[in-house]
């Protein structure tokens, strides 16, 4: 089997918040939130299935790309991706790798998987998707590194890359989506301050953005003193 080993470069993307969401519709009868996870994965609807391949398990997707040369066009599927989540009210958050990968019908034998599912669950924490430091370097090895550049398709925090998804043309609507996210999800967030960080990350991300509004205002509060709270 190693002997049909090819590289590739593997995303695997969890939505946040699957549990809440299903006892949501549990307590409310509803099938909303599974309408929502359909409208969602219609990014995926049209991607080329020659140059990728992908699935959708409960709250995981694990997507693939086997062009070498194909990473910009894959991380702008997957801020596609991304947009249709938060459009649909949820995060996400991924790891990215490129590793050697085989899968068959029945079989998926992949290290690209492996790493990726690593970065997700252990270095991604919020609502982003990490790509591994080694592919930049890869990337700059090879003197490709203007490519990735010029996509203005990455963002660098604290040693960690990641995906970008905002510009110009879209900015107030992640700002509104992620602002009704976070109206949705307050009362769960009060006292949960592992839940409340990754909305707190996401905010700083929308306004730190080159195309951020400066005539908009945050919609998380600020630290304030005992007896002055809104």
């Amino acid at each position: 089997m190693t002997s049909n080993l090819t590289y590739a470069y593997a995303a695997v993307v969890d939505v946040l918040g699957y549990c809440q969401r299903l006892k949501e519709d549990r307590e409310n009868g509803s099938l909303a939130f599974k309408n929502e996870l359909q409208r969602a994965l219609l990014a995926l609807a049209d991607i080329n299935e020659a140059v990728y391949s992908y699935q959708a398990i409960s709250d995981t997707i694990i997507l693939t790309c086997s062009n070498r040369e194909g990473l910009v066009d894959f991380l702008q599927v997957l801020k596609e991706i991304k947009l249709a989540f938060l459009r649909e009210g949820m995060f996400i958050r991924g790891g990215i790798a490129y590793s050697q990968h085989f899968k068959s019908n029945y079989v998926t034998y992949s290290h690209a998987v492996a790493r990726a599912h690593e970065i997700e669950s252990k270095i991604a924490h919020y609502p982003r998707i990490v790509i591994d430091h080694n592919i930049v370097h890869m990337f700059e090895a090879s003197g490709d590194l203007s490519e990735l550049v010029k996509s203005d398709l990455v963002c660098v925090l604290n040693g960690a890359y990641f995906l970008n998804i905002l510009d110009q043309n879209n900015w107030k609507d992640v700002y509104n989506w992620s602002r009704s996210l976070y109206e949705h999800d307050r009362n769960v967030l009060l006292r949960n301050e592992v839940e409340f960080a990754k909305h707190v990350w996401f905010e700083n991300y929308v306004f730190t953005s080159a195309h951020a509004d400066p005539t908009t205002d945050r919609y998380i509060p600020t630290i304030q003193p005992l007896g002055e709270q809104n």
